[in-house]
Order: structure tokens, then C-alpha cells, then sequence
């Protein structure tokens, strides 16, 4: 009992922690603080997830350098040149793969390298290409208020279903990708979204029908904590309990941003549409 209060008070110290850095980057920093805010997790999610998808002794070291500086150049190349995201995303792909196949030609078997390249490419997409809507979210009008509508819609969703599983879950969600979630805490979870996403766009949003928002909050909900889960079956191939150990009580970068990673392209689309 000791030990489950101890860590649920380091979760909540780590939580609320990261809250008030981003806050501080958004309040002094402005965009620009917010961009840095976005840099640095999508950085840190790329370190993590490379120590994930290329195992030491199986890869080549030089192999996982190479997607790292790739995927900072996607990257950059989607924060400056969004229109051309197609093309990027071409690229960058195009360059990892002929890259990496060089790198290990005559060093790693078949079905290994053909696993890490598939595993790369998925990286890319969920840890640089997904997060890149954030920075084009905060580029709209009222983008910071959308940033936050964003981190509300899924922080209060992911506590909402920690503690309602906690204290009603029954039934088992997938047992075989994160036996410790249920469906009582992903209901829980969904409807704290809706709460706190609608009265956020109803002090902020005036142009906004509440009632769309909340179903949107909902669904927003849902994708995010898929994207939860999603994490939880990469960490359960790369046999790895956490992505790392930056924040106490939650592991990585990536155990606590995963819900958030894959949840900004659809906040930027709702936004974009919302937004006269």
C-alpha cells in the first residue's frame, strides 16, 4: 500500500511538474516558447523511441544515429516547409531506408533489419509526424488557446481513466497489450475529456458549438488513449517496461506524450475547421 502511494504521489509531482514548465514556456516564451516546448519533446521521443526499434547488438550503433538525424531534418523540414509535407515524408523515409540498408549490409539477418526499417518508419510518423501538428496548431489564430484546449482534452483524459480504473475497473480493455486498463477507465477517461475540453472552448472559443465539441472531445479522448495502448504494444515487442526514465512515476518522454502525439493532428483538423 506504501509503495502504490508513494508512486502515485511521484506520478502527481512529475505531472504537475511538466504542466507548470510548459505553462512557464507558453506565459514568458509565447509561441515561440511553445515551439521550444514541442522541439524538445519530439527530440527526446525520437531518442526514446530509437533505443526502442534498434536493439544494441542486433542493429549497427551507426544505424540508429542516422534515424535520429533524419528524423530532426523531417522534422524541420515539416516546421518550415509544411506544404511540402508529402514530399518530406518521402524523402526522409526513402533516405532512412537506403541508408540503413547500407549500414548493415552484411551485418544484420534479414528478418531483423526488415523489422527495424518497418518499426523506423512507424517511429517517424508517431513521434515526429504526428507531433508536428501541434506547432502548426499553434500557429492558427488563438493557436496557444487550442495548445492548451489540446493538452486539456488529453491530460484530463488520461487522469480521469487512470483514477476511474483505479477505483471501477472491472473488465479488462486488451489484457494482452496493458493488462492494468479497463474499460471503466476508458469510459471514465473519455467523459473527463468531454468535461474539460467543453468548458475550456466555452471561456475561450465563442465561435464554437459546444455540443460538437463535446462529441469531439470524446472521440479525441478515445484516439488518445489508442495511442496509449499503441505505446504499450511497441514497449511489450521491445520486451521494455518504460521508453525511459525522465519523469518519475511515468517513465519517458513517450510513456506520458504517446496519447498526446497521436491526439494533434486531430485537434489541428477540428481547429482548422472550427476556426472562421
Amino acid at each position: 500500500m506504501a509503495d502504490n502511494r508513494n508512486a502515485l504521489i511521484q506520478r502527481v509531482i512529475s505531472a504537475l511538474l511538466a504542466a507548470l514548465i510548459i505553462l512557464a514556456l507558453g506565459w514568458f516564451g509565447g509561441r515561440t516558447g511553445l515551439y521550444i516546448a514541442c522541439t524538445v519533446a519530439i527530440v527526446l521521443g525520437v531518442r526514446e523511441f530509437s533505443r526502442m526499434a534498434f536493439r544494441p547488438g542486433i542493429i549497427p550503433f551507426s544505424v540508429p544515429i542516422l534515424y535520429w538525424a533524419i528524423s530532426i531534418l523531417f522534422y524541420a523540414a515539416m516546421v518550415n516547409y509544411y506544404e511540402l509535407g508529402l514530399l518530406w515524408i518521402a524523402l526522409c523515409n526513402a533516405a532512412f531506408f537506403t541508408g540503413a540498408l547500407w549500414l548493415s549490409r552484411g551485418n544484420v539477418n534479414n528478418d531483423s533489419l526488415l523489422q527495424a526499417l518497418t518499426v523506423g518508419t512507424f517511429g517517424m510518423t508517431y513521434c515526429v509526424l504526428f507531433p508536428n501538428f501541434a506547432v502548426q496548431l499553434i500557429k492558427l489564430d488563438d493557436g496557444h488557446q487550442w495548445f492548451i484546449f489540446l493538452l486539456l482534452v488529453v491530460f484530463f483524459g488520461d487522469t480521469g481513466a487512470y483514477f476511474s480504473g483505479r477505483l471501477l475497473g472491472r473488465n479488462k480493455l486488451m489484457p494482452t497489450v496493458s493488462p492494468n486498463k479497463t474499460w471503466e477507465g476508458a469510459i471514465g477517461g473519455m467523459l473527463a475529456s468531454a468535461l474539460a475540453g467543453t468548458i475550456h472552448a466555452a471561456l475561450v472559443f465563442p465561435y464554437v458549438n459546444l455540443v460538437y465539441c463535446a462529441v469531439f472531445c470524446v472521440v479525441c479522448g478515445f484516439i488518445a488513449q489508442a495511442g496509449d495502448l499503441l505505446m504499450s504494444l511497441v514497449k511489450r515487442v521491445a520486451h521494455v517496461k518504460d521508453t525511459g526514465g525522465l519523469m518519475p512515476g511515468h517513465g519517458g518522454v513517450l510513456d506520458r506524450l504517446d496519447g498526446l502525439f497521436i491526439a494533434c493532428p486531430v485537434v489541428y483538423a477540428f481547429a482548422s475547421y472550427v476556426t472562421p
